[in-house]
């Protein structure tokens, strides 16, 4: 990857994407592989607006099948195995466990009957996966089986217990990362810190977007024959800037938010529980997910009014989060000081929600071609919802931009194409040749730890044998990783490089010698003086909202 803002102002390109999160990604990376000359251009870093808030699991369709949406659910299905198969360093299998209680549809026998169908309709579930990775069959079990996990339960009228399995990211902001260099080797050009100031509109078509380089506050000029609109909350700020009237994908929005917890009683699975009444999310389900050795918490929801860049996590928000999450499992007490990490973005919503009631959110995906909508050709909008599906609905607006690009397409690959860092075969087979390949030179933790973020990219980062010392602060991190970082994934800032390339900051701070020992490296590799590299570790020694800190950047 290679940030060429001079390349995008002297190439005209067939397809200009707006917008760096996971759905941006996965449509410059469809464009890209079905052969178009592809560009895509993000205000600030690539995942770091609302995709960078998320539960990261990878969603089987199984609250679909609540609703009878079959479509959903075999989509869901098909998508979540997708990444099993093509990813499987950075997507592994989750256990999920739900209460069942007396209620008919809580029941433990209506939940046994759903979990019986989940598991007809899954059955190719498993197809191409590794061993390792292969989802189990849907169960329901005991009271006492479902209290061994959940003791805390013991008085709230528990019958039972309905377990199921989906997958989780291990890190979903290298998932995006991985998607944009596959697309960068497929011959796209992107760009993060690049703002689309202005659609340009000639002869009533869109033929591209006046953009500002931010980091030099240059302006210019990107050319297309279509430009796709993915810029979540803030797409319908693009539209806005455009001299005509364009239909916006939804006209509400909602600030979601997730906790990373350093304390919950509960770690050896993921659950769903029900938050207790006398609190706006009273009846709502909360999942609370064990990841990379923390729990993550959410989501708790509210309306939010004004432009996507005002949104802030208030202290309101925060307390009644904290009450939702302490209705759902008694005992748990959690108070402020349980919180490592707070990740919050704007997402959109169906209506304006009444007053002390979370709002109702965009459900599926919203797709509109403008010149049918408008009268204005070559732009499209898409708003996305779920990070499961995206691969799916960049390949099905691709195929709905066809008819505006004079060039061929050929037909899609991402459903097979392997993520870079994929492994083939087996991956516990694969991750035990790494360890035995490199643990003469290199301690048992960074090999890990690098085999979780970048599978068999780890040769790129350990074969030259020249790895440098480890960095104060860690015993699982070089200073070679963050050189390679540095040099191919085209982080800008610290920050970038912490939260959304290594993953050494998405659980919480780390420790203040590794962020300055990191800042270091980084500074060198990048020619930074001591001002700079002071401003940086200072910005995200400040981060305790991952949103916050890359909106204000």
């Amino acid at each position: 990857m290679e940030r060429n803002v001079k390349q995008l102002s002297d190439t005209v390109f067939d397809i200009l994407i707006v917008g760096g999160g996971v759905y941006g990604a996965a449509l410059v990376r469809e464009a890209a592989t079905r052969g178009l000359r592809a560009a895509l251009i993000e205000q600030s870093d690539f995942c770091s607006g609302s995709s960078a808030n998320s539960l990261k699991i990878m969603h089987g369709g199984l609250r679909y099948l609540q609703q009878v949406d079959l479509p959903r659910v075999f989509e869901s299905i098909r998508e979540r195995r997708t990444w099993l198969r093509t990813a499987p360093h950075l997507v592994e299998p989750l256990n999920c466990i739900m209460p069942t209680k007396a209620s008919l549809f809580r029941s433990r026998f209506v939940m046994s009957l759903g979990m019986g169908l989940n598991d007809v309709l899954s059955a190719r579930r498993n197809r191409g996966v590794s061993p390792s990775h292969r989802l189990a069959d849907c169960r329901t079990v005991s009271k006492d089986a479902c209290l061994q996990v959940l003791p805390g339960l013991a008085e709230s009228g528990v019958t039972g217990g309905a377990i199921w399995h989906d997958a989780i990211g291990y890190d979903t902001e290298r998932i995006v990362i991985s998607m944009l260099r596959d697309a960068c080797d497929a011959g796209a050009s992107v760009a993060n810190y690049v703002r689309a100031c202005e659609l340009v509109i000639e002869e009533g078509a869109v033929v591209g977007v006046r953009a500002e380089n931010r980091l030099t506050g240059e302006g210019f000029t990107v050319r297309s024959d279509v430009v796709i609109n993915a810029a979540g909350p803030w797409a319908a700020e693009l539209l806005e800037s455009a001299d005509a009237k364009l239909t916006a994908p939804c006209h509400h929005l909602a600030m979601g938010i997730n906790l990373i917890l350093k304390r919950w009683p509960v770690r050896d699975m993921a659950a769903g529980l029900t938050a207790g009444p006398g609190t706006p999310s009273g009846g709502r389900l909360f999942f609370f997910v064990p990841w990379r050795g923390v729990v993550m918490a959410g989501t708790y929801y509210r309306p939010h009014e004004g432009p996507v860049d005002s949104a802030v996590v208030t202290d309101a928000d925060i307390d009644a989060y904290l009450a939702a999450l302490n209705s759902c499992y008694p005992g748990a007490d959690l108070v402020r000081e349980d919180i490592l990490m707070i990740h919050a973005g704007v997402l959109p919503a169906t209506h304006a929600a009444d007053a002390g009631k979370e709002p109702s959110l965009l459900r599926h995906y919203r797709l509109i071609d403008h010149g049918n909508a408008d009268g204005v050709e070559g732009l499209l909008t898409v708003l996305g919802i779920k990070y499961t599906t995206a691969r799916d609905v960049a390949q099905h607006t691709i195929s709905a931009a066809k008819s505006r690009i004079n060039c061929p397409l050929v037909p899609s690959t991402t459903a097979v194409r392997p993520l870079p860092g994929d492994v083939v075969g087996d991956l516990a087979a694969f991750r035990d040749a790494t360890i035995e390949k490199y643990k003469a030179d290199t301690p048992l933790p960074v090999i890990k730890r690098l085999f979780r973020f970048y599978g068999s990219g780890i040769d790129a980062i350990l074969a030259s044998g020249e790895h440098g010392p480890l960095l104060a602060g860690s015993d699982a991190v070089l200073a070679r990783e963050i050189r390679h970082v540095v040099e191919t994934e085209m982080p800008q800032t610290l920050g970038d490089l912490l939260f959304r390339r290594t993953g050494l900051g998405s659980k919480g701070l780390p420790d203040p010698a590794l962020i300055r020992s990191c800042g270091e490296v980084m500074a060198d590799s990048c020619g930074w003086d001591a001002d700079r590299l002071e401003r940086e570790i200072n910005t995200v020694a400040n981060a305790t909202c991952l949103w916050q800190a890359a909106a204000h950047q």
